[in-house]
């Protein structure tokens, strides 16, 4: 079984070891592997597929606020993991009164005055075993002529013997700087969706299996390839 914290050292490895020098443009000079995938099966490290039946979003709340997932040389520590993951709950954030570019809660709960979170939520409970709760980013209006578009791309849930997981496609992910947060945000929505699932079904419940990650291009900034390093070193 896989957590996000053991994938993010993996992946981060994985880049410094193998990773193209490229230039996404002339500022940003990286190391870059094109085409990765990843099972997270286990994103909370808690050993047993079975616990993730009764495990909440307030309790994964708590344990973030708590520092249980806390990395040394991990540039995101608790407070500022808190922060992100509960952003998804921000009304704030998801009607994006704050004036940024686009937020992930805006673009999954409000996107062109949609909540496909809700929309998602409800494909579920019409056919299990839909494969269309899906939730795109993607702004192709707003979009074309942005220099900062959403990296995260597009989220499905999927159920399958009775157990939900959450598939997520990044067009681009800083690795070092933004995967772990990334990774813990996607899994809080997926764990959110099981228990508002589970809501309304009768009968068995749903287990919440984890992520399926896709990446066109994970890469590390030169600049934090020191970091990456330390961090490495620090975690064997």
């Amino acid at each position: 079984m896989l957590s996000i914290n053991q994938c993010y050292l993996d992946f981060v490895d994985k880049i410094l070891k193998t990773g193209k020098e490229t230039y996404k443009d002339s500022n940003h000079h990286l190391l870059e592997s094109l085409g990765n995938f990843y099972i997270i099966d286990d994103p909370l490290n808690l050993k047993f597929r079975a616990k993730y039946q009764n495990y909440t979003t307030d309790m994964m709340l708590d344990d973030i606020k708590a520092g249980k997932f806390d990395m040394e040389g991990n540039p995101i520590k608790s407070d500022a993991l808190y922060n992100y993951v509960q952003s998804v709950d921000d009304p704030a954030i998801i009607n994006n009164t704050q004036g940024f570019v686009y937020t992930y809660p805006n673009r999954i709960f409000a996107h062109f005055d949609v909540d496909q979170f809700e929309t998602m939520k409800k494909r579920i409970l019409n056919a299990t075993g839909s494969n269309r709760a899906v939730a795109v980013t993607i702004n192709p209006v707003e979009d074309a002529e942005e220099e900062d578009i959403p990296c995260l791309q597009f989220l499905q849930c999927l159920v399958r013997d009775n157990e939900l997981t959450i598939h997520c496609i990044f067009r681009s992910n800083d690795i070092f700087g933004a995967f772990y947060s990334n990774m813990f945000f996607i899994t809080y929505l997926g764990i959110k969706m099981k228990e508002e699932v589970n809501k309304e079904i009768v009968g068995e419940k749903l287990n919440f299996g984890g992520v399926h990650y896709h990446s066109t291009s994970g890469h590390i900034y030169n600049t934090d390839i020191k970091a990456a390093r330390q961090l490495i070193k620090a975690n064997k």
